[in-house]
């Protein structure tokens, strides 16, 4: 581990204004702040430590309640239940179920007759259990029945064999040394262009908006380790998956979604960019079969095309199973890290002394140059900062899955078919599983080997956990370190903004511009 004698950084208290940033009701910026002098109490699943909660009264013991006993609902309009304070605020209606009732809470939407209810998980346990138990819960929740629909039958939206033959297919090409070996140099040169781009603006005291930069490198990486030379063919139609990613959040989070035969204009919308997106990515694909004798394999894509089964050397993916592949990894590997990375480097122009405690490790471990992947793994703190930036925002928030049969979760009743949703964000929010959970603290990641941060293997999983966590983790682990390098080594980073400003769609989005301002680091 690292000497955290030499860390200036000081644990200090959330002023106002550098919280959680949402969004009310009339799109003026509020922020969610950790609530003041509470009660302090042990929950049974916090290994008893003592942290300030609410009061214990109000919460739910997930591991005493009495089997049978229905989980307690989030308070809500008596007409419409919670549906109003989850399209206006989802994270922070999130949050106020975690602090009002504890790891399990039950939370209903729309009005008698077409309520729909879910049972939010907050709990580090309770995320092991469900998602440790696939044939128990289930990838049939509304949220996953949406993106199958939409995106067809791939290695997030498949289950039992299906998922176990398509795993098969992918997981040798996501190996530690294949991505080590084939992709590092796309994103060493994908960060340096972005250094050299910014150039500009730092000379000319300019302000990058950083969250639609981070989208153009991401594309930009994923869209060359998944397509290679056709990347500038692919490029311009990723941007159309915050779209996609919009229309099928409004899904979501409805009571009941329109049914998609009927034209409404969010329909006709969420219809044609998808079809946008398809269309190239097919094209490239039937080009890929047909070329495929004539040139060597070079990019994932051909990967994905000379698969074979290992269990059934016969066996490939078809077209249509290459082409829901490549959209999964368009939004997982784009969207997410971007995001990841907006947040990330906003967090470095917040925390001045954390950003010169970063760029003095990145300096005396590469003298200017930029990491191989075993450096990359050598800068610590460097990687502690990035996990704690991912703790306090994941960018994939939740996970839904649905009971096959009647439960018991946490001594409570919860009926076939339900819909339970692991809340990543509500466990990485927890005063319950961290201490303080809304101040930014990358020491919090600075534990002894076999030890967990918030000491549960589960209370940190920005990646998801259990047997169906993201293939891709490996790649965003390796990316987001080599673009802040690259960064750091060139700039000084500031920002206008006293706090992160998000709102949830599938993934987590900025719900206004970052500016972020750059000054050439030899100017310092």
């Amino acid at each position: 581990m690292g000497d955290s004698s030499r860390i200036e950084p000081r644990n200090e208290p959330l002023k106002r204004g550098h919280g959680v940033h949402f969004p009310d009701t009339k799109d003026r910026g509020i922020t969610y702040m950790p609530a003041q002098n509470l009660h302090v109490a042990t929950l049974p699943w916090h290994r008893g430590r003592s942290t300030s909660i609410m009061s214990p009264s109000s919460l739910i013991d997930v591991r005493t309640a009495v089997a049978g006993q229905r989980v307690p609902r989030l308070g809500g309009s008596r007409l419409l239940g919670s549906v109003r304070e989850l399209r206006r605020d989802y994270l922070g209606t999130i949050s106020r179920a975690a602090d009002e009732i504890g790891g399990l809470a039950r939370i209903s939407a729309g009005p008698p007759g077409w309520r729909v209810t879910f049972y939010s998980v907050s709990s580090p346990e309770l995320a092991a259990e469900i998602l440790g138990q696939p044939d128990r819960f289930r990838k049939n929740g509304p949220g996953y029945r949406e993106l199958r629909r939409e995106l067809g039958e791939n290695l997030l939206t498949s289950e039992d064999e299906s998922w176990h033959r398509q795993r098969r297919f992918l997981a040798p090409i996501f190996t530690r040394r294949r991505i080590a070996g084939d992709y590092i140099h796309i994103m060493i040169e994908e960060a340096e262009r972005l250094v050299e781009r910014w150039q500009a603006a730092a000379t000319e005291g300019r302000s990058v908006d950083l969250y639609p930069e981070m989208v153009e490198i991401t594309s930009r990486v994923i869209g060359r380790i998944l397509f290679g030379a056709d990347v500038a063919r692919a490029i311009p139609q990723l941007t159309r998956f915050r779209i996609v990613n919009e229309e099928l959040l409004r899904r979501f989070v409805s009571a009941h979604p329109t049914p998609r035969w009927l034209p409404t204009p969010h329909n006709r919308r969420l219809t044609y960019e998808l079809a946008q997106v398809r269309h190239i990515v097919d094209e490239i694909i039937t080009e890929r079969q047909s070329e495929r004798v004539k040139r060597p394999t070079a990019d994932m894509l051909d990967l994905l095309v000379a698969a074979r089964d290992a269990e059934n050397a016969s066996d490939r993916l078809t077209d249509t199973e290459v082409a829901n592949q490549v959209l999964l990894f368009l939004i997982a590997g784009r969207e997410t890290t971007a995001v990841t990375l907006a947040c990330t480097l906003l967090q470095l122009a917040l925390a001045p002394q954390w950003q010169t405690t970063l760029r003095e490790e990145i300096i005396e471990q590469l003298h200017g140059r930029m990491p191989s992947a075993e450096e990359v793994h050598q800068l610590e703190w460097t990687d502690r900062f990035l996990r704690e930036s991912m703790r306090l925002y994941p960018a994939a928030h939740g996970m839904n899955r649905s009971t096959r049969e009647d439960e018991i979760l946490g001594g409570y009743n919860i009926p076939a078919g339900s819909w339970v949703e692991v809340s990543v964000w509500g466990i990485h929010h927890s005063p319950a599983v961290w201490h303080e959970p809304e101040i930014f603290d990358p020491r919090r990641f600075d534990v002894p080997a076999g030890q967990f941060p918030g000491g549960h293997r589960y209370a940190w999983m920005p990646f998801g956990a259990g047997p169906r966590a993201c293939i891709g983790t490996q790649i965003a682990m390796l990316e987001i370190p080599i673009v802040i390098a690259a960064i750091l080594q060139a700039f000084v980073l500031e920002t206008s903004l006293s706090s992160v400003p998000l709102h949830a769609a599938i993934t987590v989005l900025p719900s206004a511009a970052l500016p972020l301002q750059l000054r050439p680091l030899q100017e310092t």
